[in-house]
């Protein structure tokens, strides 16, 4: 009995010690992340802020902030309590508006760390990428201008191009050009071209740039399948509908199962077609 006491005044003194160190532990509040240095090193923390190239945080268990320049941080790994996988599968079927339900309200607290390497980057940018192709240039240039802090290359191209295509989008060429001098990408630069010339009733002009990209950089994996969209809607800009309807059709077998063919599956739906163009049909009947 004796021995049994003890054991349950040994009990009580750690739960008590345990509650104690409970309460003593402050509410920690944050982004929750594990941060890995550039060194290597990992730390569980509460991310506080980003600003002007300094991150701020709390260690865990300290409610102490540290504040570090971002160069020092490598990646960040999220914890999110959403699934991205959906939203992933609706960006791939063209469902913009289904990706925006699914990803713009949770992604609002990730979204001021975006210029740093993490998990959540490539649905940010499938969320930024939606808010353009759904016509909302603004979100889609808050977004953009968030990632130009990256150190990351190709994610600064993807902010500068999507600033570029907003301002397109809003009518704004000579923001496009500014942004079309600083583009590292000769394929983009002529997309955007492409662009501004087909806002300006010129298809002409716009389809030849198009061509450029096909012939010179078919290996180009992010400007190509938007070339070859583009291509289709320029020919539909010049009353080529069969030619339009082929193209799109090709797009969308060439590139089968991505956003970019369900945009072109969209384009040749709205003419009225069947999976052949009228052309080719006619052709078959008449060998008939």
């Amino acid at each position: 009995m004796r021995a049994l006491l003890t054991s349950l005044a040994a009990g009580s003194m750690i739960a008590v010690a345990v509650a104690q160190q409970q309460a003593a532990t402050p509410q920690q509040t944050g982004t929750p992340a594990r941060l890995e240095a550039i060194n290597g090193k990992m730390a569980r923390v509460f991310l506080q802020g980003l600003a002007d190239g300094n991150l701020t945080f709390q260690p865990f268990g300290s409610p102490n902030n540290m504040t570090v320049e971002t160069s020092k941080v490598r990646r960040f790994e999220f914890y999110p309590k959403f699934e991205v996988g959906g939203a992933g599968q609706s960006y791939a079927e063209g469902d913009y508006p289904a990706v925006l339900q699914a990803l713009a309200e949770p992604m609002q607290e990730f979204a001021p760390y975006m210029s740093v390497s993490n998990n959540l980057q490539e649905a940010y940018v499938m969320l930024m990428d939606s808010y353009l192709r759904s016509g909302d240039a603004g979100k889609a240039e808050e977004c953009a201008a968030l990632l130009l802090a990256s150190d990351n290359p190709v994610i600064v191209r993807k902010g500068k191009s999507t600033l570029a295509l907003a301002a397109a989008a809003k009518g704004d060429f000579q923001r496009v050009e500014e942004l079309r001098s600083e583009l590292d990408s000769p394929a983009g630069s002529l997309f955007l071209q492409a662009i501004v010339e087909r806002a300006n009733q010129q298809p002409k002009a716009a389809i030849q740039h198009v061509a450029e990209i096909i012939a010179d950089h078919g290996n180009d994996l992010e400007w190509m399948p938007q070339a070859e969209l583009l291509s289709a809607q320029l020919y539909l800009d010049m009353g080529q509908t069969n030619s339009a309807a082929l193209t799109a059709r090709q797009v969308k077998n060439i590139y089968a199962g991505s956003n970019i063919a369900a945009d072109a599956a969209k384009l040749q739906a709205s003419l009225g077609l069947t999976d052949e163009p009228q052309g080719e049909q006619q052709d078959e009947q008449q060998s008939e």
